[in-house]
């Protein structure tokens, strides 16, 4: 129903004829009075009883005695009962705020109604096919163009559409970037923000509208103000009119005057709404009591009365099939307001059929409403489970937890679609939805709070590892250029094996302190390199001479003087002494010369044991020009050969408990017994040597410090 006052004009299709009529009626009923003052008149009511006469001047009642029921002063009664006791469904704040109405507007005209304006149509558009721009324009121009109150649907629907395409974009642009940004372990990698110009040009745009819908809120309190003044002062004027002595035609002129002045005042505020109609009515009432209207007038009112709330009651019927039914609400709350306020009475007999024939079409509607919000309730049930179930999945996620990047990483995301997925679901029922919301706000940032601890002990440990792997840095940079290869060499080896085991640092500092280690190990093994190159012709030349040495140790024979022997193999052993370091792939040499050595002096007839002493005596040579270092490294094989063999013969002693030592003859036995004792042999010059090592070490220490102090005493 576009136009409510179009509606109370439309009740009649002779709107003019009639008024004119009625105005006749008004003035033949006063010549009437002047002429006959007590002249009995025909009730067309019911029984034909006599009505109250009318003095000219006087229109106050007189104490005739009447049938109640014939009068119209019972029929005004019944309508004021009538419509009193009848339950208007409409009037639900609880349900009709839930229609999307304020609560302020309730029971209140509508603002075009009572101003007469035509409606205003705004054409039907499709904001889905719309891109953020277009939605921004559309806005702009709805409010340059429409009155600020007359697009609220339209308003409501551009800013979902807007609020869906800006996410949508937000979306793709994340999505975007973490294909540009690939998830790092650098706590200070960028972050992805979203800063959208149209979204702010929107966002202001609509904060202006809002504004200026709340300056019209309050422009509209203060003119439903001014108009409470007016309706007030209409119903004191026609309080008076009960004590104004003038002809009834006169008296009845300025009574509807008074109530086109009601109609066509506009909205007052809802706090005064249901007083202010029920001091109205009243004196409506009160004044249709005082006024005994003449039976063809008041015929002609109800006749008129009952033209316009059939068309309420077409009107009802016709919303029924509106698919909106929140436009529909909020359309039969205004047929309601019209019905109590601009219908008057009709005729006894069909007062209670034209009510019910009312209220079955507003029950029609009501029970659409109720079948809405019912279906409405348990998709707000299937809601409360899926945001229950996402909180409960986040507590678990959060309780899990995660040992590293990469998994505190994919928990963020699995954690993102649960809040995606918890943001498209619906509202759930009232009484549990904030609690809902509440549930979900804690848990998200529960797990906030673990991903955080988490990375706050990530930074420090990185902080740590930053200060392990400088001090490697410092060490590497130390000797980068010495030129003791060997010992280089090992420390090398070593703090690279180091930085392996020591985890990540801020990446801030990962590239920066990675080249400098690695240009300090670089210069090092490059110098390292330049120097074996170098000696790689002399290392050559070295083998081949000791090459022929160990070809003229396998030419000596003994010939029965082994004094002669043993000194000749001590020259040969000196002279191989003598010679430089060998190509590192022909090491093996020196093994062999040993074994041969070995074998010479047995050949000359020292016992094994001597033969190895011999033999060591080699090595002693060779440790007496060697470094510290090749002193540790014998001295370290020499105490772990003891204790290998201590091992072996205590595991020998423990075998033989098992076997009958009686039986000399058991191989087994025979054989553990040799393996003993060879075994104290080997532990024998075992001993021997580590003799001799600490004798030598001892004499070059002290060589050293003879040396040391000639020089302090010459400087």
């Amino acid at each position: 129903m576009s136009q409510n006052d179009n509606l109370s004009q439309k009740a009649d299709g002779k709107q003019e004829e009639n008024d004119r009529q009625k105005d006749l009626l008004e003035n033949s009923i006063v010549e009437t009075s002047e002429n006959a003052q007590k002249a009995p008149k025909e009730d067309n009511i019911q029984t034909g009883k006599e009505d109250e006469a009318v003095v000219a001047g006087d229109n106050k009642k007189k104490e005739v005695a009447e049938d109640a029921s014939t009068t119209h002063e019972d029929a005004i009664v019944t309508e004021k009962t009538n419509v009193e006791n009848a339950e208007d469904s409409i009037v639900d704040v609880d349900d009709a705020a839930e229609a999307g109405l304020e609560n302020k507007e309730l029971n209140v005209v509508s603002e075009t109604s009572n101003k007469k304006d035509k409606e205003i149509s705004i054409p039907k558009k499709d904001y889905t096919k719309m891109n953020p721009e277009g939605l921004i324009i559309e806005l702009r121009q709805m409010m340059q163009e429409y009155p600020i109150n007359s697009f609220r649907d339209e308003a409501e629907s551009i800013k979902k559409e807007f609020e869906k395409q800006d996410q949508a974009q937000e979306k793709a642009d994340k999505v975007a970037f973490d294909k540009a940004n690939p998830p790092s372990d650098d706590l200070l990698a960028p972050e992805f923000q979203y800063d959208d110009k149209l979204r702010k040009e929107f966002n202001d745009l609509h904060r202006l509208y809002r504004k200026q819908k709340g300056e019209y809120q309050r422009e509209k309190r203060k003119q439903e103000e001014k108009n409470l003044e007016v309706k007030r002062e209409v119903i004191e004027k026609m309080k008076a009119l009960i004590d104004e002595e003038e002809n009834i035609g006169t008296t009845f002129k300025k009574f509807h005057e008074l109530q086109d002045i009601w109609k066509a005042t506009g909205n007052i505020p809802h706090d005064a709404y249901n007083i202010t109609w029920e001091d109205y009515r009243l004196a409506v009432q009160n004044f249709y009591d005082y006024i005994d209207l003449s039976k063809e007038l008041r015929d002609k009112d109800f006749e008129r009365n009952l033209e316009f709330k059939k068309k309420i009651i077409a009107r009802a019927v016709e919303l029924n099939d509106e698919e909106n039914i929140h436009k529909a609400l909020r359309e039969l709350q205004e047929l309601h307001r019209m019905w109590k306020e601009d219908a008057g009475p009709v005729a006894r007999e069909l007062r209670d059929p034209i009510w019910d024939e009312f209220s079955a079409a507003t029950k029609a509607i009501h029970d659409r409403r109720q079948a809405y919000y019912e279906e409405r309730e348990k998709e707000a049930e299937k809601n409360q489970t899926i945001k229950e179930n996402i909180v409960a999945e986040i507590k678990k996620i959060t309780a899990a937890g995660a040992n590293s990047h990469k998994e505190w990483q994919e928990r963020l995301e699995e954690i993102n679609v649960l809040k995606e997925l918890f943001q498209k679901t619906g509202r759930a029922p009232k009484a549990v939805n904030n609690e809902i919301w509440e549930g979900y706000r804690n848990a998200t940032r529960d797990f906030n709070r673990a991903k955080n601890n988490f990375y706050k002990e990530i930074k420090k440990e990185q902080q740590k590892n930053l200060e392990a792997k400088m001090k490697l840095v410092e060490i590497a940079e130390e000797h980068q250029d010495s030129e003791n290869f060997a010992e280089g060499l090992e420390i090398m080896k070593r703090i690279q094996a180091e930085w392996k085991t020591i985890g990540h640092v801020p990446r801030k500092d990962s590239d920066k302190i990675w080249k400098r280690f690695k240009k300090a190990c670089n210069a090092f093994f490059d110098k390292k390199s330049a120097q074996r190159n170098k000696d790689s012709k002399e290392e050559t030349a070295n083998y081949e001479a000791k090459l022929k040495i160990y070809d003229k140790l396998k030419t000596l024979i003994p010939d029965g003087d082994q004094d002669a022997m043993k000194e000749s193999i001590e020259n040969v052993m000196e002279e191989w002494n003598k010679v430089g370091r060998v190509p590192y792939s022909k090491r093996q040499i020196q093994d062999k010369f040993e074994k041969l050595v070995k074998a010479k002096f047995k050949a000359a007839g020292l016992s094994e044991e001597d033969a190895e002493m011999m033999k060591y005596q080699n090595k002693l040579n060779r440790l007496e020009d060697g470094s510290e270092r090749d002193f540790k490294n014998e001295r370290f094989y020499l105490k772990k050969r003891r204790e290998e063999i201590k091992n072996e013969m205590i595991q020998l002693e423990n075998n033989l408990q098992f076997i009958n030592a009686k039986d000399d003859k058991n191989p087994f036995l025979v054989q553990q017994r040799k393996n003993i004792a060879n075994l104290e042999k080997e532990l024998s010059v075992i001993k021997e040597k580590q003799k001799q090592i600490n004798i030598l070490e001892r004499q070059v220490n002290k060589e050293d410090e003879v040396s040391e102090t000639k020089e302090s005493t010459e400087s």
